[in-house]
């Protein structure tokens, strides 16, 4: 026999029991079960997360194959606006010029009314690109899967200090178990 196993086989003050040894692996196992569940359901976040964010980048690109093209309407009406200015300068009756003016003035009200609506129409659109477009859903699916990655990263670090932690057990039983009185 040698050494080691002669100074194992002996019991001693520095000895611990069985019944020891099953105590401290309980602790390691209720001292790593929160961390470990809770890695656990960060991992589970991020992959839905993940997914959600892959969902919506497969919806903004549906709904930009899907898009029609939409002519915009703005553009004739500053056209009639200038013809109706022009054809109001030929006129040589003052009848036809007060006429020709109402026509004008209703007009030149509904193009600006056009223009004023087609503003707030093109920032809505601006802003539901920026935070529901193709561009946007493929940067949030990159921010998700980068944040899986990372809740993975942690969940391994949380698998490791308890393997560390179980090592240190295995060890502290190879070094100090007192054998059993039979």
């Amino acid at each position: 026999m040698s050494q080691r196993t002669a100074a194992a086989d002996a019991s001693g003050p520095d000895r611990i029991t069985r019944a020891e040894i099953d105590r401290l692996a309980q602790a390691v196992t209720d001292r790593f079960a929160a961390p470990s569940q809770a890695a656990a359901a960060a991992v589970r976040e991020a992959e839905a997360d993940l997914l959600q964010a892959q969902q919506a980048r497969e919806r903004a690109e549906q709904a930009a194959a899907d898009a029609r093209y939409v002519s915009d309407p703005l553009v004739f009406m500053r056209v009639t606006v200038s013809e109706e200015l022009a054809a109001l300068a030929r006129k040589t009756t003052p009848k036809k010029v007060r006429a020709s003016f109402r026509y004008l003035l209703a007009r030149a009200g509904e193009l600006a009314d056009g223009e004023l609506r087609g503003h707030h129409d093109d920032l809505e659109s601006a802003r539901r690109e920026r935070e529901e477009g193709v561009a946007a859903c493929l940067a949030a699916e990159q921010v998700a899967a980068a944040d899986l990655d990372a809740a993975r990263a942690m969940a391994q670090r949380v698998a490791d200090a308890e393997r560390a932690a179980r090592d240190g057990l295995a060890l502290l039983v190879r070094t100090t178990v007192a054998p059993d009185p039979a």
